[in-house]
């Protein structure tokens, strides 16, 4: 009888199912616990991963900014200093280490890097946390199944690059003004930091820019967006603001035009002769020596009729330039701050007409305004002025120009100016930096 009742019973026990939910719930819980574990590790290894990026990029950018005036190692002693502030080696341990930052070139186009301790021109940074360096990114519930942490490496390369405006083109701080009957072609830049006002029957071929921080500031006649009007104009229109680095430069142009080590050095400059002192207010070609450095203290100076090559002039008052007058690969220097620091009544040719050829061409920069009557040609030059540039250009006299001014651009009617894109090398520039792509 005994047995037949627990028989009976355990017959019972096995088809009773009361309480299997419950076993499921387990199983599910169990589960969703290594879901959760695994979206937990998977969520702190992206933490820890956006965290080195963001390390590897901050130090990329402060190379290369400390790179445009310094050494290769001081520039890599700033990026690691950088790291360590924003990642301690006595939490995260070193995850970046020397070798790991490399100058050299970066090829946009296709996208590889070549080492060369010499080239300012981009940068790389790689950082890493690795089982190897005792510093890798742990595990919680990944650990259970054998997984005790990850090896992280992030690579961050940042470039310099010259905005196009400051390559070749007119930018100004304030307004730039140009007026009507101009041709402008393909690659040539207008911007103001203001705004810009242009007449009517202007011509904008396909590719030129016009651009300042609000397009809507545009000032043009009744319907001058129009293509009878100008056209090409609404095409051109661009929005933006730049830092004009380069009119916060002009005390290191001046010391580097004199130190044959620096990036503004000058080719056609024999280094190992000794300034020269100018006396005087007036001199013509025949009193400049190639390859020269001339300084001058002065009350006025002025630039007699002819050409002039292969010489740099400092000077701290208003010089002129008569008519006729010629400079090809000269700069040309006043630190003198009156309205008309540097002017010309008519005739001022700057460069070499060598159809956009190499070299040949002459920097002018004033921390006055620059103002010239009439007749201006241009050819691979820049105007650099602290003020304004008041200019009339000769027909086609406009091929190879960089104007900047820290006050405002008034151009002039029926010229054409015309984009080089090269023979622009000797011109003074400032490096801006930006993260490869």
């Amino acid at each position: 009888m005994l047995i037949q009742i627990l028989t009976s019973n355990l017959k019972g026990f096995v088809r009773r199912d009361a309480g299997g939910i419950t076993m499921m719930n387990i199983y599910f819980l169990v589960a969703v616990a290594m879901l959760a574990g695994i979206g937990i590790d998977v969520s702190n290894l992206m933490t820890a991963r956006t965290h080195l990026q963001t390390v590897a990029d901050t130090a990329a950018h402060a190379a290369l900014v400390e790179r445009e005036w310094n050494d290769a190692d001081t520039s890599r002693d700033k990026a690691i200093a950088l790291v360590k502030a924003n990642m301690p080696p006595d939490y995260y341990g070193d995850v970046v280490e020397i070798e790991k930052i490399s100058f050299g070139d970066w090829d946009r186009a296709t996208r590889t890097f070549t080492v060369d301790d010499n080239d300012r021109g981009a940068v790389l940074v790689e950082t890493t946390r690795s089982s190897e360096n005792g510093n890798a990114v742990g595990t919680f519930l990944l650990k259970l199944v054998g997984l005790w942490n990850w090896d992280v490496t992030t690579v961050s390369v940042f470039e310099t690059f010259r905005p196009t405006c400051l390559i070749e083109g007119f930018v100004a701080e304030g307004v730039v003004d140009i007026q009507s009957n101009n041709s402008y072609f393909n690659g040539f830049c207008i911007h103001s930091n203001s705004h810009v006002e242009i007449n009517q029957n202007n011509f904008f071929e396909s590719g030129t820019i016009v651009s300042m921080p609000d397009s809507g500031d545009l000032v043009v006649p009744n319907d001058g967006l129009d293509d009878e009007k100008n056209e090409g104009l609404a095409k051109a229109l661009r929005e933006g603001r730049w830092f004009i680095k380069i009119l916060d430069r002009l005390g290191k142009i001046i010391e580097g035009v004199q130190d044959e080590d620096s990036r503004y050095a000058r080719a056609y400059i024999d280094y190992d002769e000794d300034v020269l002192t100018l006396s005087g207010n007036s001199a013509d070609p025949a009193d400049f020596e190639k390859g020269r450095i001339y300084k001058l203290s002065c009350n006025k100076f002025s630039f007699g009729s002819g050409i002039y090559e292969e010489f740099i002039f400092i000077a701290d008052c208003p010089l002129t330039f008569k008519n006729g007058a010629e400079f090809r690969d000269a700069v040309i220097i006043t630190t003198s701050t009156s309205n008309k620091s540097m002017s010309a009544p008519n005739n001022l040719v700057l460069g070499k007409p060598d159809d956009c050829g190499a070299g040949g061409g002459a920097q002018l920069i004033t921390y006055g305004d620059f103002d010239v009557a009439a007749s201006l040609e241009m050819h691979g030059s820049q105007i650099i002025a602290a003020g304004n540039v008041e200019f009339a250009a000769n027909a086609d006299g406009i091929r190879g120009a960089s104007i900047v001014a820290g006050g405002r651009i008034d151009g002039t009617s029926n010229m054409n100016f015309s984009f080089c894109g090269k023979g622009m090398d000797d011109s003074f520039a400032a490096e801006y930096f930006r993260l490869a792509g």
